[in-house]
């Protein structure tokens, strides 16, 4: 049986797999009862509380053999997960699979194990996960072939219960659900504006930003940055070139919609078990690692400033008032490559920097999922513990993928008979859906096929 009460089991789904691992595995979070696999935490005294379920292995393991067992999540610590693999892989599908564990559901669901639900926020670089809203329907064909994949794994369609829909201010709506959002500019940081207009800090136009930034103060917006840069007194010894360069620039800004002085507050994306979607698909890159930029930064301050309290009170046994806010929130985003590269300047990257180095104790996971492992900044995949390695091409982003996974690879695999001794070319074979989880409580990478979705989806389907 599963770990759940509300079905007895999973259906087996598969009896045979065409890979054959050629190493046994020496350590496994594994429970006997039931056939389960635990990723992201060691299982002490039974305790099998806030997992999810996300699919199950696919490997015949030489010595004891773990064919079709359960392969669950933990939620209860924070973590950095790593999800790589080309276009079709099932990576972004992934991302659905994860969300749709730690959410409330509008029906009870196996898929979740003794997990309270979590708050998230995806960073939808594709606008394509507005589709979590809505369980699988039935007349449209993509959506029938997902139902019947969910039959064969005894899993019923569900939708998330809590869901709010963002759309940057003044573009058109998808479902006609979402609600338009907007920044204030005294929300930046001079490094931000700095990365945005793609000067560095310490150039002509990065010290025209900073400055008027710092003189600024707060409580402004664009229009009151670009008077203080048009006033020549403020600026002796400037050359006027640098100046109307910058106010060009910020025009630009200003003409997007993207800032205003009623901006998104965070406090509002921090509601107990909701999920957050941003939908950024007709925002220019820099755009959206801005919009991520000022989530992970101000999670981190928000959530830091929360669980200090929280230690505080607790230490010196006092109840503290309660502020509404969730104890732990996942930041998941997808295509993480384009708010992040490692090749230029991002307004997100030094702010995922320190969401990663310092998150843990806030109780913040981050979850990124990219096609181009090798074009993120490495600082940020520097407190990973979970990966999940889809099919990859290019030798440098197997390298890349291959330079995170926080356990020893699979050091030899047959398939359908034919031996396969490196670990890049197992990636290359992979079909869609298929993965190695990489977790640092096991001895190995294991080779995982991904459930189905319960939500509904765009029509790309891993089984």
């Amino acid at each position: 049986m599963s770990f759940s009460g509300l079905i007895d089991k999973f259906s087996p789904v598969f009896d045979k797999s065409p890979y054959q691992s050629q190493e046994p595995l020496v350590r496994i979070q594994y429970v006997q009862r039931g056939n389960n696999i635990v990723a992201g935490r060691t299982l002490t005294n039974e305790n099998y509380s806030n997992l999810i379920f996300i699919g199950k292995v696919f490997e015949n393991t030489v010595g004891r053999n773990y064919l079709s067992a359960d392969v669950w999540l933990d939620t209860t610590f924070p973590h950095v997960i790593y999800i790589t693999g080309t276009r079709g892989s099932g990576k972004s599908f992934d991302l659905g699979v994860i969300i749709e564990g730690i959410s409330e559901l509008a029906i009870p669901s196996a898929i979740q194990n003794d997990s309270p639900p979590i708050t998230s926020i995806l960073i939808d670089t594709q606008s394509q996960f507005w589709t979590l809203k809505y369980p699988p329907n039935p007349s449209i064909p993509e959506n029938k072939v997902q139902l019947d994949d969910l039959g064969k794994w005894n899993i019923k369609g569900n939708s998330l219960k809590k869901c709010k829909l963002f759309l940057p201010a003044g573009h058109e709506k998808i479902t006609g659900d979402e609600e338009f959002f907007s920044i204030r500019a005294d929300q930046i940081k001079p490094e931000e504006w700095c990365a945005l207009i793609k000067e560095d800090t310490y150039s002509p136009q990065g010290h025209i930003i900073s400055r008027t930034v710092d003189e600024l103060s707060s409580d402004f917006d664009i229009a009151d940055m670009q008077a203080f840069i048009e006033e020549a007194s403020n600026w002796p010894g400037i050359n006027d070139a640098s100046r109307s360069a910058v106010l060009y620039k910020l025009d630009d800004y200003r003409r997007t919609g993207l800032f205003s002085r009623d901006g998104l507050q965070l406090s509002s994306l921090l509601v107990p078990g909701q999920c957050n979607i941003f939908l950024l698909r007709d925002l220019r890159n820099e755009d959206k690692a801005l919009v991520t930029s000022f989530i992970a930064r101000g999670l981190f301050t928000v959530m830091g400033a929360h669980h200090k309290k929280l230690k505080v009170d607790k230490f010196f046994s006092r109840d503290g008032e309660g502020n509404g806010l969730p104890s732990r929130v996942w930041l998941l985003i997808d295509e993480a490559h384009v708010v992040a590269p490692s090749d230029s300047q991002s307004p997100a990257r030094d702010a995922l920097v320190e969401y990663v180095k310092r998150g843990r104790d806030a109780g913040l996971s981050l979850v990124l999922a990219t096609q181009q492992p090798s074009a993120i900044d490495d600082r940020i995949l520097s407190q990973v513990n979970v990966t999940l390695s889809h099919r990859l091409s290019f030798q440098a982003d197997i390298n890349s993928a291959i330079n995170r996974i926080p356990t020893k690879l699979l050091g030899s695999l047959k398939l359908n008979g034919v031996e396969i001794k490196e670990f890049g070319d197992m990636l290359r074979f992979l079909d869609s859906g298929e993965c190695f989880l990489g977790d640092h409580n096991s001895s190995r990478t294991v080779m995982i096929k991904v459930r189905p979705r319960v939500t509904s989806h765009g029509g790309y389907s891993p089984i």
